[in-house]
């Protein structure tokens, strides 16, 4: 595995990210503009954050070397995620890549800080670094295969998570001005998406009932 499209054996295909945010910027900045909470929404809002942060914790690599590793520093939670990005995109790290990412703050990453904790990385094998087919000069980097499986899985657990505390806040905490708001931010793309979730689930929730069913009918049959 030497070229940038073998990373991935070309699995994922690249895409492109717009935001569908109409008050953020795909760079993170508010427009000006800001909303009025009540008291019932502020309640709302800040307990449905702390449910997400909490089940944020319901996977089962909290004591994982790299997950320890990649979350616990500002600097290496960035570029955790930057690794996921290029990944997830059939593509590798590149150290301009490393100088463009910003931490919390909208901050660029130091360079002294990216070399540090490059090394450190491919020190505890949590990367693997190789040259450029195009030149031999540069050097990109990507996860290593050695702990690809955790890591998809520990995603896996978060999409699973996530979702989970969406449908419960919106069925059953937030308010109806909060409903309003996340009214607004609607689009057609979002539509046929959560049209295709809902249809997933119903034919899970169907499977799970006849699977009831089946059961107590055997449980009949063997008294």
């Amino acid at each position: 595995m030497h070229d940038t499209n073998s990373v991935c054996a070309n699995v994922v295909k690249s895409i492109s990210i717009d935001s569908t945010f109409m008050d953020i910027s795909p760079g993170g900045k508010m427009k000006e503009y800001k909303r009025k909470w009540s008291n019932a929404d502020a309640r709302s809002l800040l307990l449905g954050e702390f449910h997400n942060y909490f089940g944020g914790s319901y996977h089962a690599y909290q004591e994982s070397e790299w997950y320890v590793w990649f979350l616990g520093n500002p600097t290496r939670y960035a570029m955790f995620f930057l690794f996921l990005e290029k990944y997830g995109k059939g593509e590798m790290v590149s150290y301009t890549d490393l100088t463009l990412t910003k931490k919390i703050g909208q901050v660029n990453l130091k360079i002294d800080s990216i070399k540090s904790t490059i090394r450190d990385a491919l020190e505890l094998e949590l990367i693997n670094s190789y040259k450029s087919d195009d030149d031999k000069r540069v050097t990109l980097y990507t996860l290593n295969p050695d702990i690809i499986n955790e890591v998809t899985d520990y995603c896996f657990c978060m999409r699973r998570n996530r979702m989970i505390e969406s449908a419960n806040y919106i069925h059953g905490e937030t308010t109806q001005k909060v409903r309003k708001e996340l009214d607004k931010t609607i689009t057609d793309e979002m539509v046929e998406a959560i049209t295709a979730t809902i249809q997933v689930a119903s034919k899970a929730l169907k499977l799970k009932k006849d699977n009831k069913k089946i059961t107590h009918l055997k449980k009949e049959v063997n008294k």
